[in-house]
């Protein structure tokens, strides 16, 4: 664990404002259109941010004391919460790949876990003679973020609540925990010398309640900060996507980023529906009910007007109310007939 000084402060500021800034740059790599080059930018963001926890969990790590090598001493970044928050930034970034692209560009940047071992290579290949668990450790570490864009990659195309993208998540923590728990077994022995030392094994056989402890706190801050960092990802990427006026559409299996305005002009309003023959009827019911007031040659007048007028909507529009148009007409030369 490293003293807390004003250098080491710095620095884990400048990790996590990097951090934040390849987040951030996620966004504006969307947007290229040239697939080769996102490519490319994808997996260079990848390998910036997975560079970074690795060199995040080589600060937290003990120095060997009188030249002994402690397991407790090479795990202790596991039960830290800054290392483990800048992991969780990591995987996070790789969620949201996921989610807004999910074509394979997530894989892109989730294969660049390997990189959380580049700190750490010189000494696990040229000072301890461990290739093997150099390149088991690579594969591991790589395996972490994988687990999250395969588990979300088809949850991509389909609209969640907020407690499905938490079911999701922990979902996610639940199969890459082992993995993640296997590196630090990688750590341990990748850190030795070739050959299993008592020394190397110092805190591991000794002491079954520490090697509980371990596992629980781990536990702990593996699940709490990846759920809540990948929540809170997501309600930021929500708020920033309303404010920017966006909508995001899924369709034909992938996914866009819409203008608002744009999306719903796409879907047009239906019309309100007119009734053509309304005015006719309400006419007719009005005559019917005074037509005995007017003479003869009026009233034929004024019946053959709203058979011509009938006549004329018939030919354009077929609703609902032309057969009451028709009707009303009947009863109306009905009346007439009765009367004159």
């Amino acid at each position: 664990m490293p003293v807390l000084d004003l250098m080491n402060i710095l620095l884990m500021a400048i990790i996590f404002i990097i951090s934040l800034a390849v987040i951030l740059a996620i966004t504006r790599v969307r947007a290229l259109e040239n697939s080769t080059v996102k490519t490319i930018a994808y997996i260079g963001l990848g390998l910036i941010m997975f560079t970074l926890v690795g060199f995040t969990f080589n600060m937290w790590e003990n120095p060997p004391s009188d030249g002994l090598i402690i397991a407790k001493d090479i795990v202790m970044p596991y039960t830290q919460f800054y290392p483990n928050l800048i992991l969780a930034m990591a995987i996070a970034a790789t969620v949201l790949i996921t989610y807004m692209e999910r074509d394979n560009y997530a894989y892109f940047f989730a294969g660049m876990g390997f990189a959380v071992l580049v700190p750490d290579l010189y000494k696990y290949i040229f000072i301890n003679g461990r290739s093997d668990l150099a390149l088991l450790g690579c594969a591991l570490w790589a395996v972490v973020p994988m687990i999250w864009a395969f588990i979300w990659r088809e949850s991509a195309l389909i609209e969640m609540k907020a407690w499905e993208k938490f079911m999701r998540s922990l979902k996610a923590t639940l199969i890459s925990y082992p993995v993640y728990l296997f590196t630090a077994i990688i750590a341990i022995f990748g850190e030795s010398n070739r050959g299993i030392s008592l020394d190397a094994l110092q805190g591991v056989a000794s002491s079954v309640p520490e090697i509980i402890m371990f596992i629980l706190v781990t536990i702990w801050l593996f699940y709490l900060l990846n759920i809540i960092i990948a929540s809170v990802m997501f309600a930021v990427h929500d708020l920033f996507v309303h404010l920017l006026g966006y909508r995001r559409v899924v369709r034909a299996g992938s996914v866009r980023y819409e203008r608002a305005m744009q999306a719903s002009a796409k879907t047009p309003q239906p019309k309100p529906k007119v009734n053509h023959y309304a005015g006719l009827i309400e006419e007719m019911q009005v005559f019917s009910k005074y037509m005995g007031q007017i003479d003869r040659i009026r009233a034929a007048s004024t019946i053959g007007r709203f058979k011509s007028e009938y006549q004329t909507l018939a030919a354009k529009y077929n609703e609902d109310s032309k057969a009451d148009a028709e009707k009303m007409i009947r009863m109306i030369e009905q009346e007439f007939m009765k009367k004159y």
